[in-house]
C-alpha cells in the first residue's frame, strides 16, 4: 500500500496627482535647504470580494508567507514588503485609481512634492507593488524612519489626515487619492495558526482563514512525527477499535501532550484503499499519552491518517497503513446525507500546485429549499477531506467562511498533484452529521 504524503490542514483610490494640494503644488521639489526624510514602501492595500482567494494568489506569485499585521490587515509578506487585503463591503466608495503598478509612480511624485525621499525609486524594484497585476489598489503605504517628523512635514503643507492612529496616518484627497504613512513595525513573527502554520504574526490574534487563536511558534523539530497503530480485537478476532501512539521525530519518544484543534486532540480519518469506506473519528487521550478508539472495522485494507498538533511541535498529518484480517467484503459507498442534498461547484480549472475554489451548496432533500440552519461542526461550518485516488496525498480543510448557517460554503485547497481525487464533505444540522462524497480530476 502506498504511503500518503499529507498536507496539513485568503476599491480603489485613484492616485490622481494632477491636482494641487493646499500649500504645495504637485511636482514641487523641496528647496535645497530642506532635508528630505526617507520613507520606504511597505505595502499595497486592496479591498476584494474574496480575501482568502486573493491571499492564495499572492502566495503563489510572491512565494511568500501569509501574515497578520495588527491594525493594518492580513496578507502576504515578500521580504520587507507586503500586499494586504480587506473584504470589500457595500458601503465602500466606488474608486478607480488603477493598479498599484500604475499608482506607484504617482505616489513617488507626491511624496517628493511633500519633501520626502521614497524608496525604492521605481515600481519595478518592488515585487509587492507589481504582484497583483491589474487589481485596483485601495492605497499605498510607506514606512517612515522618523514617523512623527514625516507626518508633521506632510501636515505642514495644509493637508489633514483622513484616518489617524498611533502608528499610521492615512492622507486622502477628495476621495480620490490616498497614501498611508506608517511607523516602522517590522518585528519578528512569533505567533502562528495551528491549522495554517504559514499564517504568522508578531502579536496574538486570530487566524483570518479559520478563526483559531494564534499560538507561539515552537522551536523547530526536524522531521515528521510517527504514528503507531495497534488493532484492538475481541476474542473471536474481529477488530473493535484502534490504539494509537504518537512518537517525536529524532528521539522517537512518545508525544503525550496535544493542543486542542477544532475541539479535539486528534482527528483521525480511516479510508479504505478502494475509497468506499470513510470515517472521521476522534480517539480518547489516555493518562499514558496513548489514544484509544472504539470503532469496529470490517476486514480489508485501510489508510489511517492522523491530524494533530503536539505541544512544542508543528501541525501534523501522518499516516499508517493497516490490514484488518478476514475475508474482505465490498463495503457500500458511504451515503450519510441525513436529509441533505449537497451540490459541488468548481470555479475555474483544477490544476496541480494551484489554488482551487470549491463551493458546496446544501438543500433540504425533501423540500428542495436552501438550508440556512447549518450548525458548527467541531468548531467549523464544515470539514472536508480530499484524498488522491492512489492515496498519495491528503488534505484536511475547512471553509473560508468562519461562521455561516448555509446554504453555501467555499474552500480554497491547493491541489498538490495531477490525478483523480475523492472528496468527503461533512455538515451538521439538527445535531446530526451528514457526509457526502464527490470526485475531482486535477490537470497538470
Amino acid at each position: 500500500m502506498p504511503l500518503v504524503r499529507t498536507i496539513a490542514c485568503t476599491c480603489a483610490f485613484p492616485i490622481v496627482l494632477g491636482l494641487a494640494l493646499k500649500g504645495t503644488p504637485v511636482g514641487l521639489t523641496p528647496a535645497p535647504s530642506q532635508a528630505a526624510f526617507l520613507v520606504r514602501f511597505h505595502h499595497a492595500h486592496y479591498k476584494v470580494g474574496d480575501p482568502s482567494a486573493a491571499m492564495a494568489e499572492a502566495v503563489q506569485k510572491l512565494e511568500g508567507t501569509r501574515v497578520i499585521l495588527q491594525g493594518l490587515g492580513v496578507g502576504v509578506r515578500a521580504g520587507r514588503e507586503f500586499v494586504l487585503f480587506d473584504r470589500a463591503s457595500a458601503g465602500d466608495s466606488a474608486r478607480s485609481g488603477g493598479s498599484a503598478a500604475e499608482a506607484y509612480p504617482r505616489a513617488l511624485e507626491q511624496l517628493r512634492a511633500w519633501g520626502l525621499r521614497p524608496e525604492p525609486p521605481a515600481v519595478n524594484h518592488s515585487r509587492a507593488a507589481m504582484a497583483m497585476g491589474e487589481l485596483p489598489v485601495d492605497h499605498l503605504a510607506f514606512v517612515a524612519d522618523d514617523f512623527q517628523a514625516v507626518v508633521r512635514r506632510i501636515m505642514s503643507t495644509g493637508i489633514e489626515p483622513t484616518v489617524q492612529r498611533e502608528d499610521s496616518v492615512l492622507f486622502e484627497q477628495e476621495q480620490r487619492f490616498a497614501i498611508e504613512i506608517l511607523r516602522d513595525t517590522d518585528r519578528e513573527e512569533i505567533y502562528w495558526c495551528p491549522m495554517h502554520p504559514d499564517v504568522r504574526s508578531a502579536d496574538e490574534g486570530k487566524c483570518p482563514l479559520c478563526g483559531m487563536a494564534l499560538v507561539p511558534i515552537p522551536p523547530p523539530k526536524i522531521g515528521e512525527y510517527r504514528l503507531d497503530v495497534t488493532q484492538l480485537r475481541e476474542p473471536g478476532g474481529a477488530t473493535t477499535g484502534l490504539k494509537l501512539a504518537v512518537r517525536e521525530p529524532e528521539t522517537n519518544r512518545p508525544a503525550t501532550r496535544f493542543t486542542l484543534v477544532h475541539e479535539r486532540r486528534l482527528h483521525l480519518f480511516i479510508i479504505s484503499t478502494d475509497l468506499r469506506y470513510f470515517a472521521h473519528v476522534h480517539p480518547d487521550l489516555q493518562s499514558d499519552g496513548t489514544l484509544t478508539l472504539q470503532h469496529p472495522l470490517p476486514p480489508g485494507e485501510y489508510m489511517v491518517i492522523g491530524d494533530f498538533l503536539p505541544e512544542g511541535g508543528t501541525s501534523q498529518m501522518v499516516q499508517k497503513a493497516i490490514i484488518v484480517p478476514g475475508t474482505p467484503v465490498k463495503a457500500p459507498v458511504l451515503d450519510e446525507r441525513k436529509g441533505l442534498e449537497v451540490g459541488m461547484r468548481v470555479d475555474g480549472v483544477l490544476a496541480a500546485g494551484r489554488d482551487a475554489k470549491l463551493t458546496f451548496t446544501v438543500t433540504d432533500a425533501k423540500s428542495g429549499a436552501p438550508v440556512t440552519d447549518l450548525q458548527p461542526y467541531l468548531g467549523a461550518p464544515a470539514h472536508m477531506l480530499i484524498v488522491r485516488t492512489d492515496l498519495g496525498d491528503a488534505i484536511h480543510a475547512h471553509p473560508e467562511e468562519q461562521v455561516t448557517s448555509g446554504p453555501s460554503v467555499s474552500f480554497h485547497p491547493i491541489m498538490p498533484a495531477a490525478g483523480g481525487y475523492k472528496v468527503w464533505i461533512q455538515f451538521q444540522r439538527g445535531g446530526q452529521v451528514s457526509t457526502s462524497a464527490f470526485e475531482l480530476q486535477v490537470t497538470r
